[in-house]
């Protein structure tokens, strides 16, 4: 297995593992907040593996970036911008998958995102670390949302829309309640308790 390809400088901490793990890249950084928000991961590795195979009469080895252990399974993870995926990457690919499938395991290339998702993870991500709440809102928050109503209704009816904006976002952020990242967070977006949004 060979070193990460990073610095101090880019490791980001994942609550669920309690650990800083390396990103070499923006694009690495984006899994990793990814992994952080999903509720059901149990560890994170970087670099897990060093896998060797032989294509057109060549040897070459591939080591994928991630390998994330969840609740409900494994999956070896590679990631890549689509625009800059090679032949020799998808041939990579190829081998990393076959070994993911030989394990049990499941595989996947991150290459591309939803912009409006990924902004909406991130604006959650800016408040995750949000501990106080000086006056009161979160109790409110949650009892507001029950059977769902829009986030920019739901912060206007606190009579404090600013900081209730932040609070939402923590709240959403730590799972307390849910809202669908298939289109972008936004004001009309329609927030719920968690239990109802996983139904």
């Amino acid at each position: 297995m060979r070193r990460a390809r990073c610095t101090t400088s880019c490791l980001q901490f994942l609550t669920s593992t309690g650990r800083h793990h390396g990103a070499g890249r923006l694009e690495e950084s984006r899994v990793l907040l990814a992994l952080n928000f999903a509720g059901d991961v149990v560890d994170v590795v970087s670099q897990p593996l060093k896998i060797s195979f032989e294509t057109c009469g060549k040897r070459r080895s591939h080591t994928p970036d991630y390998l994330a252990v969840t609740r409900r399974g494994v999956w070896l993870i590679d990631v890549r911008p689509e625009p800059l995926i090679k032949e020799s990457d998808r041939e990579s690919f190829t081998a990393a998958a076959e070994v993911a499938v030989a394990c049990g395991w499941g595989y996947a290339v991150a290459a591309r995102w939803r912009e409006h998702a990924f902004a909406g993870l991130d604006a959650m991500a800016s408040r995750r670390w949000l501990r106080s709440d000086p006056l009161g809102l979160r109790p409110v928050l949650l009892s507001e949302a029950g059977g769902g109503r829009r986030f920019g209704e739901l912060a206007a009816a606190t009579g404090c829309e600013a900081v209730a904006r932040a609070q939402l976002l923590h709240l959403l952020w730590s799972r307390k309640l849910g809202v669908d990242l298939a289109g972008p967070l936004q004001d009309r977006s329609l927030v719920m308790p968690a239990g109802e949004a996983r139904r």
